[in-house]
């Protein structure tokens, strides 16, 4: 059995000795249809001003699902756009009045009061976290029972407020350490969606554990916490002295003298960030291996085999694609500016111009990032033991009716294509 990357040209992975109970996924989809519809979808979704969206979502998930393929049969999405829009009105009427409460509150503090800002500024934090833990719970659902195999799909058990108790507790540990035992935060939330999710009649479980990530997630949070202690040390003197200057001029005496902006700890401090985040990079990859390499669907078993070297080029590229991209864009709308000036012909350059950013998005994210990422996959993947699929039965439980909707409604929080 072999393993095919995501483009026109398949390879097959060298051999390794596989057990004779082992398998691999199969990936294979043309790249080039695959831009083609995301332009279609784009240039639809800018027309019906973001409507199509849930349509066009739908058909990459289509698109994507069935290029994979497990023992000759491949997978499927069955959601439909209907039911995510759906979702998202549904949505609506959670969110709405939310952000109004917010808004109301947010108005009726005067713009001198800095702690009185910050304190708020925390309550939206901790409502905006809880709104994504349920968006995440509901999008993971849809997601499983809209997966499909040989006719059997996915599942979520209905445990919402076991699923928020549980990250809650974990993110507050983590919280309280500022970050320093987040590799067991992870761990323990890994291995709870793993045991509240099942495909079919079989059930799957992990037993992921932090060792193996400290030696990696140290220096990550070392980093980070002292690029972030710096900015926060440059950043707060400033804020300070624009509240007293506006209580300054409120009252009609002279403001305090403005501190003097440290511009060279600032850029050590983006610099010390940067470096925080590549490390950061590596440390998830290096999760993603250990918690799969320990996660099982009865008998079955994971093994994905991979370092951050074989993927570091899928943010580098999509970075560089991306800068060079814009500076085209935007190289265009001067152009245009200079020809056009303020005529119909500088609208219609706008609109271009916003369908090439939208198109640029969705290429970059589905089209190089996604597709690399379930190339390295196809690749690499390792499923043992698979002979526990062929006992696997469908389960009779019916499935939800709306989509991700709050999830779309927040916005895209890491729920993919």
């Amino acid at each position: 059995m072999t393993s095919l990357p995501l483009s026109d040209e398949p390879t097959a992975p060298g051999s390794d000795g596989t057990p004779p109970d082992s398998d691999w996924i199969q990936v294979n989809i043309d790249r080039g249809s695959l831009i083609g519809l995301l332009l279609l979808n784009t240039f639809l979704t800018v027309i019906t001003l973001g409507i199509y969206r849930f349509w066009a979502r739908t058909k990459v998930r289509q698109r994507l699902w069935s290029a994979i393929t497990l023992r000759g049969d491949r997978f499927a999405y069955t959601g439909t756009g209907k039911e995510l829009f759906v979702g998202f009105l549904v949505a609506l009427v959670v969110l709405l009045p939310f952000l109004g409460v917010i808004t109301l509150l947010n108005s009726l503090i005067p713009p001198t009061e800095f702690v009185a800002h910050v304190v708020m500024q925390f309550i939206i934090g901790l409502g905006a976290g809880l709104l994504g833990l349920m968006a995440l719970y509901f999008a993971r659902r849809y997601l499983l029972t809209r997966t499909q195999w040989r006719g059997i799909h996915g599942g979520q058990d209905k445990a919402l407020g076991k699923y928020m108790a549980v990250h809650l507790k974990a993110y507050l540990k983590s919280a309280l350490t500022l970050g320093l035992i987040q590799p067991m935060a992870d761990a323990e939330t890994f291995n709870f969606r793993q045991s509240i999710t099942w495909f079919g009649t079989a059930r799957f479980g992990a037993a992921a554990r932090a060792d193996g990530l400290w030696s990696i997630w140290i220096p990550t949070w070392l980093t980070l916490l002292v690029g972030y202690g710096f900015l926060f040390s440059i950043v707060m003197p400033m804020s300070e002295w624009t509240a007293a200057a506006q209580a300054a001029q409120a009252a009609g005496v002279a403001p305090p003298p403005q501190p003097e902006f440290n511009l060279p700890g600032f850029f050590g401090s983006f610099a010390a960030i940067f470096v925080g985040f590549g490390l950061w990079f590596a440390y998830v990859v290096r999760r993603t291996t250990l918690f799969i390499g320990e996660t099982w669907l009865d008998g079955m078993r994971f093994d994905l085999p991979i370092s951050w070297r074989q993927v570091v080029h899928v943010p580098i590229m999509a970075f560089v694609f991306y800068i060079v991209a814009l500076f085209v864009i935007a190289g265009l709308m001067a152009v245009s500016g200079a020809v056009f000036g303020k005529s119909i012909g500088m609208v219609i350059t706008v609109f271009f111009a916003l369908f090439l950013i939208l198109a640029l998005l969705n290429l970059l994210s589905v089209a190089w990032v996604q597709v690399e990422l379930l190339r390295v996959i196809g690749l690499h993947l390792r499923l043992h033991h698979v002979s526990v699929l062929d006992d696997i039965l469908n389960r009779g439980q019916p499935a939800p009716t709306r989509g991700e909707g709050l999830a779309d409604a927040i916005g895209d929080i890491g729920i993919g294509a």
